[in-house]
């Protein structure tokens, strides 16, 4: 993933006051960490208000030892189906320790789980 920044600005209105022309400007943003999660902010266009979106639930990590155990062989690159046939257990758990442990490192997906719990050394 490459982090982008977006800035929109109103160059002109039609006669009922709606837009008409907006200019617009992407560019890669200087914050490239590992993970720092998604940011988001809403802008009223109208009022330049900036509205600030809900932070995440808090992060815990106190993943379990299965827990542990899948997010590894995720890291290593098994699939769900090679993880259960390894640990002996259904696809459907292994797609519940998973949801859990995305839940608990707050990620939105398996690469930000990798990530965010290389950086705190969990997977070390």
């Amino acid at each position: 993933y490459v982090r982008l920044v977006k800035q929109y600005q109103v160059l002109e209105l039609d006669e009922t006051g709606k837009v008409w022309l907006i200019l617009s400007i992407v560019d890669i943003s200087p914050d490239q960490e590992e993970f720092n999660g998604s940011r988001s902010q809403l802008l009223n266009f109208r009022t330049g208000e900036i509205i600030p979106l809900e932070a995440p639930t808090k992060v815990r990590f106190e993943l379990t030892k299965r827990e542990m155990e899948v997010l590894k062989m995720v890291k290593e690159g098994y699939l769900s189906k090679e993880i259960s046939d390894k640990l002996a257990i259904s696809v459907h758990t292994v797609n519940t320790h998973r949801q859990r442990f995305l839940e608990k490192l707050g990620a939105n997906n398996s690469f930000e789980a990798i990530m965010f719990a290389s950086k705190l050394g969990l997977l070390e």
